[in-house]
């Protein structure tokens, strides 16, 4: 009989390992769960982002990633995505302890160097304590299948916990997280700190998003926990086609199942990415709408996203569309789409009545002709805004020439760009980044403007903080033919935190301001503001002026003259303007030296202006 006891609990542990299908019953080392906190307004999350998905590279079958998008720093702003899936992300953020994003807890163990006695810690330990973990002995696998049927839109999960060792706990608590990858928003910090998540129309791509968990905030109980036990469960969830007003793809989820002691101290876990079934023949979602804002047009590009759902190729459907609860119109796709392919199309010129902010109704149906067969992922909507109609444009801004100015402060080299646009997306004049100096006035920009259209100045800051204060000083103005300030200016504390600042104006139908160029000694109104003396006295002044190499003006002097690098003037005098041989306004300033290094070989005009007389001067850069 002795001998029996033994042979039958072998034989119940040999029932209870052919009953498991996929869990390993072989004992494991730990695999490592690294839960990440992070926002979209944290300009160091995406270095954080890019360790963590280093360590997975490295680590493919043992370290697996949760992103959580919780605190300040992921509240979103007028216009950006919401990614919180509070309270839960909150929650795990609150037990952690962090002091400072990007923060992370290693399977929510207690390293010594973690936070504030607490489990975060900083983005520079995640790889030492993921060694750690990776070293230990695990009591307990984990194994995780999963399936989306699209017709239902159902997730179903298969876990298997399968003990191997002795834990000094009674239970453990199972985890199953619904993960989203591929979401593209916006990222303070990304382009500077982890380039490659950059799509190429200049938003973020973020991976390892929470948004669900399947087991509630710290899980479902496990009771029998001692070794040889065999734990399985099947849990379901029926995606919702946004989370926050975030678009829920099924084709972009995975799902990290863990084992935890409690709240804290994660033993082990798994990721599975889901078999997704295509169960209907015609099935097309309509996952998105967009449409460019608007300054003073009554048109726009409404832009739509679909997906093939069906098991069929999809080779035609129609997209209906409306704007402001208009009447319908169709735009009749034909192209060749496989199961799961996505397709962006291009609707042009859709006319509306303006308002401030206008709505866009977007539908799919009769996809290959037939009856769409699951109806509730058929319809979408988006917003545009049309400046003019929200008070935004400023009006009577004069035709011609516009001049603009830049201070740039010491990131402005490597952050900074600009653009000018004309309501129809056409660029008027550009700066690119990486095309100016910084710690520094650039040199002036001119651009002619033309009656009776709008425009868009546009400055960018690729870090996101702005051009001022931390840092310098920094400031941009664009001023119009008559003076007037059309875009930036104000205190330098507006130019502070902001990855795009825009500024809108449009001209009338005025004649533009008189404006005189000096050609050969005559005075000539070119006729479109883009004169280069104010008033015609100005422009015979210079003309007429006397060399300064001459005995009446003997108290100024410029040298050297070629000149290479600088151009130094002696005497007494208001302001300094110099300009190119086609009368474009380069440097205006009142110091007595003039950095000329970025300037190309010619001739240049120097004028000088003294209390009584403007001076004009040719000046010759020489490389």
């Amino acid at each position: 009989m002795k001998k029996l006891i033994p042979l039958m609990i072998l034989a119940i542990f040999s029932l209870i390992a052919n009953a498991q299908t996929f869990v390993s019953t072989s004992p494991e080392n730990k695999n490592v769960i690294l839960e990440e906190f992070t926002g979209i307004y944290c300009v160091w999350c995406p270095a954080g982002h890019l360790i963590g998905q280093q360590l997975h590279d490295a680590n493919p079958n043992d370290v697996f990633l949760i992103n959580i998008h919780t605190g300040g720093f992921a509240t979103p702003g007028a216009g950006d995505p919401d990614f919180r899936v509070d309270p839960i992300g909150a929650n795990i953020a609150s037990q952690s302890n962090l002091s400072g994003y990007p923060a992370g807890t290693v399977n929510r163990h207690l390293f010594s160097m973690t936070q504030n006695g607490g489990t975060a810690m900083s983005r520079s330990d995640w790889s030492a304590a993921s060694n750690q973990i990776l070293a230990q002995s695990s009591p307990v696998n984990v194994g995780a299948q999963a399936s989306i049927d699209m017709a239902t839109n159902v997730l179903t999960v298969d876990v298997e916990v399968y003990y191997t060792g002795s834990q000094t706990v009674n239970s453990n608590m199972l985890n199953v997280a619904v993960l989203q990858n591929n979401v593209e928003g916006p990222q303070t910090g990304g382009a500077s700190n982890n380039p490659g998540s950059m799509n190429s129309n200049g938003t973020y791509n973020h991976n390892h998003m929470l948004r669900h968990m399947m087991t509630g905030q710290w899980g479902e109980q496990i009771s029998n926990i001692s070794p040889g036990s065999l734990y399985s469960n099947t849990f379901t969830w029926t995606i919702p086609p946004s989370v926050n007003g975030v678009i829920l793809d099924p084709t972009n989820i995975s799902i990290i199942a863990f084992v935890a002691e409690g709240q804290q101290e994660i033993l082990s876990g798994t990721e599975a990415t889901p078999n997704v079934i295509f169960a209907n023949s015609f099935d097309a979602y309509c996952m998105s709408a967009n449409a460019n804002d608007a300054i003073c047009g009554s048109s726009t590009d409404i832009n739509v996203t679909f997906r093939n759902y069906g098991n069929q190729n999809l080779t035609s459907l129609d997209i209906n569309y409306s704007i402001n609860g208009g009447s319908n119109s169709t735009y009749p796709w034909t192209g060749n789409l496989a199961p799961a392919g996505t397709e962006t199309i291009i609707i042009p010129g859709v006319t509306f009545t303006p308002q401030a902010n206008n709505n866009i109704s977007v539908s799919t149906s009769n996809p290959n002709g037939n009856t769409d067969q699951n109806s509730s992922n058929d319809n979408t909507s988006t917003s545009f805004s049309q400046y003019d109609a929200a008070g935004q444009v400023q009006s009577g801004v004069t035709v011609g020439n516009i001049t603009i100015n830049v201070t740039t402060d010491q990131y402005g080299s490597s952050e900074n760009s600009w653009e000018l646009m004309d309501d129809n997306g056409n660029i008027i004049a550009s700066v690119a980044q990486g095309s100016m100096s910084s710690s520094a006035p650039q040199a002036p920009v001119n651009a002619n403007i033309q009656a009776n259209t709008c425009y868009s100045f546009k400055f960018y800051d690729s870090y996101g903080d702005g051009i001022c204060c931390s840092y310098g000083q920094g400031s941009y103005t664009v001023t119009d033919a008559s003076g007037t300030v059309i875009a930036g200016g104000g205190s330098n504390t507006s130019f502070s935190n902001f990855n795009e600042r825009a500024d809108f104006f449009k001209t009338g139908s005025s004649t533009p301001a008189a404006s005189w160029n000096c050609d050969n000694g005559n005075c000539i109104d070119p006729g479109d503001g883009s004169g280069i003396y104010g008033s015609y006295t100005q422009c015979m002044s210079a003309c007429n002026s006397t060399s300064i190499n001459d005995d009446s003006f003997k108290g100024i002097s410029i040298f050297p003259n070629p000149a290479k690098n600088i151009i130094n003037i002696e005497g007494t005098f208001e302001t300094i303007q110099l300009y190119d041989i086609s009368g474009k306004l380069l440097v205006n300033t009142n110091y007595k030296t003039i950095n000329i290094q970025n300037l190309s070989e010619g001739i240049y005009l120097l004028h000088i202006v003294t209390t009584d007389e403007l001076i004009v001067e040719k000046v010759t850069i020489s490389k």
